[in-house]
């Protein structure tokens, strides 16, 4: 996946976790490639793991979006 493919993947999956109260199964999976290829990049967010822990309290989806869209942003 290239960079500009990341940041487009990234910035659908942030959109759509705006709009939605519950991540169906496809957008839970869009996220999880999203954010397993940012971690191979060296990219690791405490805010994105939050997603689908158990072991802290889950973050909000806004929340997870707002980060996901700025880093998104900042990828160069």
């Amino acid at each position: 996946m290239t960079i500009e493919q990341l940041k487009a993947a990234a910035a659908d999956v942030a959109a759509a976790l705006r709009e939605s109260d519950t991540p169906s199964k496809q957008l839970r999976d869009q996220f999880i490639a999203v954010r397993s290829e940012l971690f191979r990049r060296g990219i690791f967010d405490p805010v994105l793991v939050r997603f689908d822990t158990i072991t802290v309290s889950r973050a909000s989806n806004q929340d997870i979006a707002n980060q996901l869209a700025a880093i998104a942003e900042s990828l160069r």
